[in-house]
């Protein structure tokens, strides 16, 4: 299901005629989402959580029955069933949203909020009998919102992808799929080669789709669907279409895009702040593996800002993912409020000693006898010596153990 088309633009129209901004139909529309994904976000959290809470329970049990992994196994899952937790658990919320995420990217990227251009590849080459072969129509199409009703309709392009020879003229033009295009409704018309505008020596195409192929090569004729709200402002934003990256960022009309991805990364980092917190309880001492992955979330944050410096993202993106940091940042606030709940089945583990359980039979512990020396077992420069104490003695005659290695000769008295 096309969610973008179906679902998202739908309820952004409605809040739009409802508060007359699309600015404002921007922000209701983010956060009727993270309302909806309430229950996965808590689950989540509360997941990573309860799995925060088990740690030190679990190197315990790994301690304990280090010599026997399969009752270590075997205990794990008991225990884990008893406090309702899986360790896929804070992952399974996270993949359920993601196609809710690229529905919004993909509103937020195109029409109303900014122009978006449908692709065309036409192949030219030099035989003059090769035949002309067309596709009905663009393998792409996009929505459009009509200004003033707000209408929804999808825009192709015809014909769609075509061979032909040099020389060959096409009229290219738009329809709609689905909906009803307006009267009034235009596209701007280029043609590229090689991600570069043609010069008119290698192909033409004028406003009203009319192309002409003088050389061979691999075309593209891309038709531009306009956005209505690319250009209203919305607070100190200019342009909820605009689209800048690299140093046009700091010219004087891109300010306000640069300030968003700042925004970006410091909420990014708000965020990681307190899902870290929750990941790992405040006295509970760091090893390795987790100092990585926490100098990793830290330095997270400032790659992917810096990305976003060089990707040319609209305005109206840039919106969202800023307040959808700040609305997820809250609700993770919100769950932690919230103690985990007491562990169950510890009784069943065995940890109130902490000695290891031994191998079971036919196993070998790494401490065995066989794996290292025992510190009162003779080294094998032992000898076995008799010794009489004499018939006056109250001590018998016995064997014992004298390791040679270790003790010297002493002389006669």
């Amino acid at each position: 299901m096309d969610l973008t088309y179906s679902f998202m633009l739908p309820v952004l129209q409605a809040f739009q005629k409802w508060t007359g901004s699309y600015g404002w139909s921007l922000v209701l529309l983010t956060l009727f989402v993270r309302a909806i994904l309430w229950p996965l976000v808590a689950k989540q959290t509360q997941s990573m959580q309860r799995m925060s809470s088990l740690s030190p329970t679990l190197k315990k049990l790994q301690t304990k029955y280090k010599n026997d992994p399969e009752l270590m196994q075997k205990k794990l899952m008991g225990f884990y069933a008893k406090n309702r937790v899986s360790p896929v658990g804070g992952c399974l919320p996270m993949l359920l949203q993601l196609p809710i995420f690229f529905a919004l990217f993909a509103t937020f990227s195109g029409p109303p909020f900014g122009d978006k251009p449908i692709p065309v590849h036409v192949k030219v080459v030099a035989a003059k009998d090769t035949k002309v072969i067309k596709k009905e129509t663009s393998n792409d199409s996009i929505p459009y919102v009509t200004a003033g009703t707000g209408a929804l309709s999808k825009v192709t392009v015809f014909p769609g992808e075509s061979d032909v020879s040099v020389g060959t003229e096409l009229d290219f033009g738009t329809r709609a799929v689905d909906g009803t295009l307006p009267p009034e409704f235009k596209v701007h018309w280029t043609m590229k080669k090689d991600n570069k505008v043609v010069e008119p020596a290698e192909g033409t195409i004028d406003e009203n789709g009319h192309a002409v192929f003088n050389k061979e090569g691999d075309y593209q004729v891309e038709a531009l669907v306009p956005g209505i709200a690319s250009h209203e402002p919305f607070g100190f934003v200019s342009g909820l279409g605009k689209v800048a990256s690299g140093t046009a960022l700091f010219k004087p009309e891109n300010l306000d895009a640069l300030a968003l991805i700042i925004a970006f990364g410091f909420t990014m980092w708000l965020s990681q702040k307190y899902t870290m917190a929750t990941s790992r309880p405040k006295d509970e001492e760091m090893d390795e593996q987790t100092r990585v992955q926490q100098d990793t979330m830290k330095i997270l944050p400032l790659v992917t800002t810096a990305t976003f410096f060089f990707i040319p993202l609209p305005v109206g993106v840039l919106i969202y993912i800023v307040l959808s940091n700040i609305v997820q940042s809250f609700q993770t606030w919100l769950l932690m409020k919230k103690p985990a709940a007491p562990l169950e089945g510890l009784e069943d583990l065995g940890l109130d000693d902490d000695t290891p359980v031994p191998p079971p039979p036919g196993g070998k512990s790494p401490s065995s006898p066989s794996d290292s020396p025992s510190k009162t077992a003779p080294s094998k420069t032992a000898k076995k010596l008799k010794l009489d104490t004499g018939t006056g003695s109250d001590i018998q005659s016995d064997s014992i153990i004298i390791d040679t290695g270790k003790v010297k000769k002493k002389k006669k008295k």
